[in-house]
């Protein structure tokens, strides 16, 4: 049995060195691209922000769309209807920044409109409001950037996305979250840990996928592979356009310049309910991307626990092959917390105000990785489970990845 244990220790050890050299990829093109740099591209930009609710940090969030250093920009505010509480707190932010004529513009220019799209039926909500807005803008706007409200965006946050779109090989930008965890809780702390494994997958290669809460692309583009159309029955809105960008043959390129603050508290509940419908609807509409995902934490988990086991059973027993035995559970070990610290270094110089508070999830992320990593793998694997989901409220049932059902929110899950 222990030649069984020590053939599958070399090949998971073998395994680890492209792990290793994808994540030292990752941080070398980081590091380089993380501060913005000056771009002669910038066309007139529609900054397109779809809201439901208030989120934990909503006016600073929202006030971060206002202080964009871009020369031409509009903002795009959309809700379900008027009821959401989110339309009377952007009412009143689009007041704080009207001159005295009362029109939606703010001294330098910008200007803020705030839609409502009504009840989605054949779609997510989400997907709903950005479709009914994107149907109504005017042609005048060359670039689409989507925002999440959740994301606090820094001042050159639209110049950095809209820039990649300059080479005629690309056809999307995407930026990605990094949560702030603004309680002192574990499962903000986990949260924060798993998310930040997920951002480091990210990089100079042609496995990207765009983020709805950060991404762009150029208007003529959007209606050429037929956003619009595709987004009519889709329970999301960046997977589906990434798979689009990359049947037209084109790139979706990640900007390090474009991670963005998401201030989150969520409970226990809420996180494994989040985190769950993050995998299912990766499940849905990449199932390469899931599978993958499943691969790499599953292969980690089995191996680093079943060699842990093997090792103190064998040191319990007092044999010398337990030396041998841990070396598998070591190495996965050091790697696994070599690349956390390498992701939780550059975020803190990505983003310097929140380093206090990024440091307990940073400490979960590189003390407590194999049990981060097993939480990850059971969320894969709940998400395997079934086809329901619960979103802002509103329950939606996937039958695939262009056929969104939206069901009574009583009914079993």
């Amino acid at each position: 049995m222990l030649i069984v244990y020590y053939i599958f220790a070399v090949i998971i050890l073998l395994v680890q060195f492209p792990i290793l050299l994808e994540g030292y990829r990752h941080f070398h093109y980081t590091r380089k691209k993380y501060r913005s740099k000056p771009s002669h591209y910038q066309p007139k930009a529609a900054l397109i922000c779809p809201c439901k609710g208030i989120d934990t940090t909503f006016n600073r969030n929202i006030q971060s769309l206002f202080r964009q250093e871009y020369p031409d920009y509009e903002i795009f505010f959309v809700v379900e209807s008027i009821d959401d509480p989110a339309h009377e707190r952007l009412e009143q932010i689009i007041r704080q920044h009207e001159p005295a004529n009362g029109q939606h513009e703010i001294p330098d220019g910008t200007k803020a409109h705030l839609s409502v799209a009504g009840k989605a039926t054949t779609c997510a909500q989400k997907v709903h409001n950005l479709r009914s807005l994107c149907q109504e803008l005017d042609e005048e706007f060359e670039v689409l950037v989507f925002v999440d409200s959740d994301a606090c965006l820094k001042p050159y946050f639209l110049s950095s996305m809209t820039h990649p779109l300059r080479r005629r090989e690309v056809g999307a930008s995407t930026g990605y979250r990094w949560y702030v965890p603004v309680k002192f809780s574990l499962s903000n702390f986990v949260l924060s840990a798993i998310n930040a494994s997920v951002a480091s997958s990210l990089g100079p290669h042609n496995w990207n996928c765009t983020w709805g809460g950060a991404m762009a692309i150029q208007r003529d583009t959007f209606l050429r592979i037929g956003i619009l159309e595709i987004w009519q029955n889709s329970c999301t809105d960046d997977l589906p356009l990434t798979r689009a960008v990359k049947d037209a043959g084109l790139k979706v390129a990640f900007v390090p310049a474009c991670f963005v603050a998401s201030y989150e508290n969520m409970s226990w509940g809420e996180f494994f309910s989040f985190a769950r419908r993050q995998f299912l609807i990766t499940r849905i509409c990449m199932p390469r991307l899931w599978r993958l995902a499943l691969l790499s934490w599953g292969h980690f988990v089995l191996a680093f626990w079943t060699g842990l086991v093997v090792t103190l059973w064998l040191a319990n027993h007092h044999s010398v092959h337990a030396i041998f035995a841990g070396i598998m559970p070591a190495f996965l070990l050091a790697v696994f917390m070599a690349k956390a610290m390498i992701r939780q270094v550059m975020i803190q110089k990505i983003l310097p105000e929140d380093r206090l508070r990024l440091l307990p999830g940073a400490l979960t992320d590189i003390l407590l990785g194999p049990v981060v990593a097993v939480i990850a793998l059971i969320l894969l694997l709940a998400s395997a489970c079934s086809r329901t989901m619960v979103w802002r409220g509103i329950k939606y049932r996937l039958h695939d990845y262009n056929h969104t059902e939206i069901t009574p929110l009583s009914s079993d899950i």
